[in-house]
């Protein structure tokens, strides 16, 4: 059980929320305002990055797109994160905005029935 909720967004992870070391992976999420923009960021642990790079020997650095670093990809970890960055201000300089609920999800569904990944 979580001791920290957040009821001004929700997270969709496209993939699912399948993190298998919560110290050395990432993953995607598509987080949805009440507002029903939804901006995505793919989350990141040091160590994953670290993991990456030297499995590609060759390569001289790293970049993602939208990418964010925690330090765990812990549900409470990510919420938290998320959470701090929309309070911050930063929601569009952080994230991709990547359209609305209505387009990228469905016509018939509300915010409101949207289940978050974070919180089951």
């Amino acid at each position: 059980m979580f001791l920290f909720i957040s009821m001004s967004f929700k997270v969709i992870c496209p993939g699912g929320y399948t993190v298998e070391d919560m110290y050395n992976d990432n993953i995607d999420v598509n987080i949805i305002l009440p507002d029903e923009r939804i901006f995505f960021a793919t989350f990141f642990t040091i160590i994953n990055i670290q993991d990456l790079m030297q499995k590609d020997e060759f390569k001289e650095y790293f970049w993602a797109t939208d990418m964010v670093i925690v330090k765990d990809l812990g549900k409470e970890t990510l919420r938290k994160a998320i959470s701090k960055i929309i309070e911050e201000g930063y929601t569009e300089t952080i994230f991709c905005k990547i359209g609305t609920f209505k387009t990228n999800y469905s016509e018939t569904m509300f915010y409101e029935d949207l289940k978050d990944d974070l919180l089951e």
